[in-house]
């Protein structure tokens, strides 16, 4: 198998995968367009696997060649039977939906009688198969089948460009109009490619077929990320969130593929790089893409551990709210807080125990004295030490305390803070972001739990 058909069954695996996320996370009010991309995603899928597939036949495979032949041409116009119904079954016509609508059932009548004409009787469209170790080749018919055939794709597609960019125009919100002006603009630029490719020139030269599918499957998944990054589909469940994080993984070894093949043909002259090549570069890149959560993930938090003249605040907070999700260890909490808010000692204190960042040599007495600290200002965490509390604060190289407050606004504990790392004191900056840190520790330290303890 050469690395175009690995493409175009990789793009066609994708383009399903987009098309299901579609369709399951549509809200109520849009389901019908949702399956509609779906029906889309669909055609795609069966168009450009049977272009795959047909590439990648040996010798001798006439019949799968049969099959692979229909799944072309019937898959595309399933493809452009489902761009029409998607844009023009909902046009903003008003009065005049009427229109749009007896356009679609005339084109899917249209569609309906070559599909079941190509079924019983290939004929009507080729008259012979060539699979050869130098290209794969259909002998199409130019006669009236092919003609209604190519007639069928421009009515479909010039009715989809009218109804969506009527869409696009009268769209309620900037988001859909932007995700509309996606679907319009793709549309127009693969029609165009995909109508020279995979219509006027297979009857002289059959081996260009891949470039129609590909184009097709890269504008279905921009539609795909638009909709994503403009929040018209919901992604909540978990199975939706590995499939969306699957099409991810699956597009950037797909665009790694692509580029291996330029730069590999361009440097050593090879039409094709054998296959041991082809599935090492795959195994490759599939680690690499896989590990880029964790190597982003180990990256952020050296980041924030070494920018001792700064707080990586969007890390911590991600780390907080994470950690928020498990059983607390109050010990590790509060080392990754010194470690991360880069102070040279955070302590914990709940119900007379201290949960240290290190080893404190503090004894039970003085424990008691800070945990009995006149409370804090209202609407403020910082608490005032007396004299002995302060004297204690010095001979530990503390700095200040802070009140830990429940969701009632009820004190459970306290966090103790040691010398800022870098800096001989505090800064204003340094005690506004300890503020906003310190009531997010409160909310995820399990407050009744540890009281009770």
């Amino acid at each position: 198998m050469n690395l175009t058909s690995i493409l175009l069954i990789a793009t066609a695996v994708l383009s399903l995968i987009s098309g299901v996320i579609f369709l399951a996370g549509s809200a109520k009010n849009s389901r019908w367009s949702g399956f509609w991309v779906f029906m889309i995603s669909l055609g795609c899928t069966i168009w450009t696997f049977g272009c795959g597939s047909f590439l990648a036949l040996p010798v001798g495979a006439d019949v799968m060649a049969d099959w692979s032949i229909l799944c072309i041409y019937l898959g595309g116009m399933l493809l452009a039977l489902s761009v029409l119904v998607y844009a023009a079954w909902w046009c903003y016509l008003g009065k005049y939906r009427i229109l749009s609508r007896l356009y679609v059932i005339v084109c899917a009548v249209f569609a309906a009688f070559l599909g079941v004409i190509l079924i019983y009787d290939r004929s009507v469209l080729y008259d012979g198969i060539t699979l050869s170790n130098a290209g794969n080749a259909v002998h199409l018919y130019w006669g009236w089948y092919y003609i209604a055939y190519c007639i069928f794709f421009a009515m479909a597609f010039c009715g989809f460009w009218i109804c969506q960019f009527i869409n696009a125009r009268k769209a309620r919100t900037k988001q859909v109009r932007k995700g509309a002006y996606v679907l319009f603009f793709g549309f127009l630029v693969t029609a165009l490619i995909s109508g020279f490719y995979n219509v006027l020139l297979p009857p002289s030269n059959y081996s260009l077929i891949w470039v129609g599918p590909l184009s097709m499957d890269i504008v279905l998944l921009a539609f795909f990320y638009s909709t994503l990054r403009y929040r018209m589909i919901a992604v909540s469940s978990h199975w939706l969130r590995l499939l969306a994080y699957g099409v991810t993984i699956l597009s950037g070894v797909i665009i790694y593929m692509v580029i291996f093949y330029i730069i590999f043909t361009a440097l050593f002259k090879i039409p094709n790089p054998s296959s041991s090549i082809l599935v090492l570069n795959f195994i490759m890149i599939v680690i690499v893409l896989l590990l880029i959560p964790v190597i982003n993930e180990v990256t952020a938090s050296i980041r924030s551990m070494i920018s001792v003249g700064q707080v990586d605040l969007a890390y911590v907070i991600k780390k907080l709210n994470r950690i928020a999700t498990k059983n607390v260890d109050l010990r590790e909490l509060a080392a990754f807080l010194a470690d991360h808010l880069h102070f040279a000692y955070i302590g914990i204190l709940i119900n007379g125990r201290l949960y240290g960042s290190k080893a404190l040599s503090i004894s039970a007495g003085e424990l008691e004295k800070i945990g009995k600290l006149r409370p804090a200002a209202a609407g403020g965490v910082w608490q005032e030490p007396n004299e002995a509390v302060q004297k204690i604060l010095d001979e530990l190289d503390l700095k200040a305390i802070a009140e830990l407050k429940n969701a009632k606004g009820k004190p459970f504990g306290q966090l103790i803070v040691g010398r800022p790392l870098g800096k001989a004191s505090f800064e204003r900056r340094d005690l506004v972001q300890l503020e906003m840190i310190i009531n997010l520790v409160a909310t995820v330290i399990d407050s009744e739990k540890h009281i009770r303890a």
